[in-house]
């Protein structure tokens, strides 16, 4: 864990010992202080930090009797909490590593300050989805992080990978992969499905693979997000970047029939854990433009596997088109000291020879 965190987590230990309200208990839903999550961006020196919290009346287990209402002190304790976090530079804690442990050395000199705070109430017993209102509190409304040739927005509820450096590598990898099949790329159009922040696609814009971009992605503060980028980084023709805020099931359909015919099209796909809708990969499959799909994956042995074998599969009632075939996987350790890692896969359209061959073995 980074000093950064560290040291705030100790402020909020320190806040939570002397509080007046108490932190929520998931066992029996009574409490108000529920969760935080901090956000940082080591290039800007940015710290976002989110406090989740239960109505102050008390929450959904509250007792009768009103034990459990602390709405006249919420107010000032919210205050106390903000001040707390900016009165000073985040202190850096005492930190008992092992022997021979080498610290990492951060990318940019100079203290770390928290520079916006949000509150979010939240009455349900699991945790908020994205598009869950947040209060606005202290200092900006946004965090800004510098990926690559880009600089990104990131709003409260916005997906944004959460390993920088890891990223960057994650994406030249998608780059090099678009590259290789574009020819005329200023001509070349980039479905980009779950889309996010618009950080893929942008990138690809950036480096000159593609020369036109569509997004979807179903959160709508990360579409919003993907508009400012777009403008952000130059991108400032409608003609150019188009981000629609909607599940892909909903709308690829119809974005694929827009496209003119003429029009060289890529597709990447960097879906949640829970993978790609059928429609999305019916709409995919049953479109031979798409020649090239480049698959980002944070569940290759479960969703990605899935996947993978409608894509490639021979063509049905329900998957119609000629079938992609897996030409290259390419893991990265975006969570280091984990299990876990991204993986980018690319399919390549069979070709009709190809599926001539393959067919008539059928």
């Amino acid at each position: 864990m980074p000093d950064w965190s560290c040291g705030l987590a100790d402020i909020f230990n320190e806040f939570l010992a002397t509080s007046s309200i108490p932190p929520y208990d998931s066992k029996v839903h009574r409490g108000i202080w529920r969760t935080i999550t901090l956000r940082c961006s080591l290039r800007t020196r940015e710290i976002m930090v989110i406090v989740v919290h239960a109505p102050a009346g008390g929450g959904v287990g509250k007792r009768d009797c009103g034990t459990d209402d602390y709405s006249t002190v919420f107010e000032s304790e919210k205050q106390r909490l903000v001040d707390m976090l900016t009165k000073d530079a985040i202190p850096t804690p005492s930190r008992d590593f092992p022997e021979g442990y080498k610290k990492e050395e951060e990318e940019t000199s100079g203290d770390m300050k928290v520079t916006s705070i949000f509150f979010q109430e939240y009455v349900g017993l699991s945790n908020p989805p994205p598009e869950h209102p947040v209060q606005h509190i202290y200092g900006k409304t946004s965090l800004e992080e510098r990926l690559g040739k880009c600089t990104f927005q990131i709003s409260p509820g916005a997906f944004f990978q959460t390993n920088t450096q890891g990223a960057e590598v994650l994406y030249d990898i998608v780059v090099n992969r678009i590259k290789e099949v574009t020819t005329s790329p200023q001509d070349t159009l980039l479905v980009d499905v779950c889309c996010g922040t618009g950080t893929i696609g942008l990138t690809c814009l950036k480096e000159g693979v593609v020369g036109k971009l569509v997004g979807v992605d179903i959160s709508e503060p990360a579409i919003a997000d993907a508009v400012v980028n777009a403008t952000k980084n130059g991108y400032t023709e409608s003609a150019t970047t188009r981000f629609v805020a909607s599940p892909a099931e909903k709308v690829l359909p119809d974005e694929m029939k827009n496209i003119p015919k003429n029009c060289p099209v890529v597709a990447v796909v960097d879906p949640a854990r829970d993978g790609l809708h059928g429609v999305v990969v019916r709409t995919l499959r049953s479109n031979e433009r798409i020649q090239r799909l480049v698959y980002v994956s944070c569940n290759p042995t479960g969703t990605l596997a899935r996947d993978a074998a409608m894509l490639c599969s021979p063509p049905t009632k329900k998957y119609p088109g000629r079938p992609f075939k897996p030409t290259l996987s390419q893991p990265v350790d975006m969570f280091p000291s984990t299990k876990h890692c991204e993986m980018v896969m690319t399919f390549d359209r069979l070709s009709v020879e190809e599926y001539e061959q393959y067919h008539d073995k059928e």
